[in-house]
This record gives structure tokens, sequence and C-alpha cells, in this order.
């Protein structure tokens, strides 16, 4: 069970969707190599990260703040049958502090909302951060050789926060 905590907590982040678009590529260009492997499944150069982030169309994007800036996200893309896949990152400063745990349960309650019942991740398996959260939340995972997908059924993860 994902216990209950008071800080920090994500936000929308303002705008349109170009504004998410440039607030996104600012966050990704300051990942790390290991962040950049962890959020992308590779190490991506900025020219890429910069291109995937002028083309990403989340239909929620949520940020975390500290030291004046936001230095983590969390995305989610709805799909057909009340389905998404979520994209989360944390700046390497600041892994391991909640923010990671923050995002992801603040961004399975803000798909909750836009009607989105189950929900995948898409992680590397050395990942253990993204793994501990999906079975926190009452989801599973599946392994495919260095590769794993999650699957969360939203209304189990709510159930688990009560």
């Amino acid at each position: 069970m994902l216990p209950v905590i008071s800080q920090p907590h994500a936000a929308p982040l303002a705008g349109t969707v170009n504004d998410w678009r440039r607030a996104l590529g600012a966050h990704y260009l300051q990942l790390g190599r290991t962040s950049r492997q962890r959020r992308f499944m590779t190490v991506l150069p900025n020219r890429s990260i910069s291109l995937i982030a002028n083309r990403a169309s989340p239909d929620i994007v949520l940020g975390i703040k500290a030291d004046g800036r936001v230095i983590g996200v969390v995305e989610v893309f709805s799909g057909i049958d009340h389905h998404a896949e979520i994209g989360i990152s944390v700046e390497d400063l600041y892994q391991g502090q909640g923010y990671g745990r923050a995002l992801f349960m603040d961004g399975l309650v803000a798909a909750d909302k836009i009607g989105v019942r189950t929900a995948d991740l898409y992680f590397a398996s050395e990942n253990h951060g993204i793994r501990s959260l999906v079975h926190a939340a009452g989801g599973q995972v599946l392994q495919h050789g260095a590769d794993c997908e999650a699957h969360i059924d939203i209304a189990t993860f709510l159930a688990s926060c009560d």
C-alpha cells in the first residue's frame, strides 16, 4: 500500500500543449544519462530529446517543483477503451526523495478524473523505483528480457489509498 504523503504534490502544468511541450523539453534536457535511460528506455542526445518534447501530445501533464522550478513530470496519454500510457521522470538530484511517488500517485488520480480505468508504464527492468510503485499500487509487472511493462487497474489503486 502506498503511504499518503502530504508533501510534495504534483500540479497541472499551466498553459497550452505548446507550453507543455516547452516545459517537457526543458525538463527532459535536465535529465542525466541514467534518468534518460529510465524515461526513454535508451540514452538520447539533446536533439532527439527536443524532437520528442516538440511532438508530445499528452492529455495530462503534472509537474512537481523544488527549488522554484519543475524537477519532475508525469504525462498521461489516454487511448481507447478508457486506457492510458504513463510516462514519468524526475531529475537525478531529486530522486529518492518522494517526488516520483507523488507524481505517480497524483498522476493516477488525475487519470481517473478523465475516465481512465487502466494504465500501462514501460520501463527497464533495473528501474526498481517504478517497479516498487507499481506493486504498491496493486499493479502487475511483466518482464521481457531487459524491458518491463506494468499494468495498473486504477480502481484497485484508489482502493489501496483508502
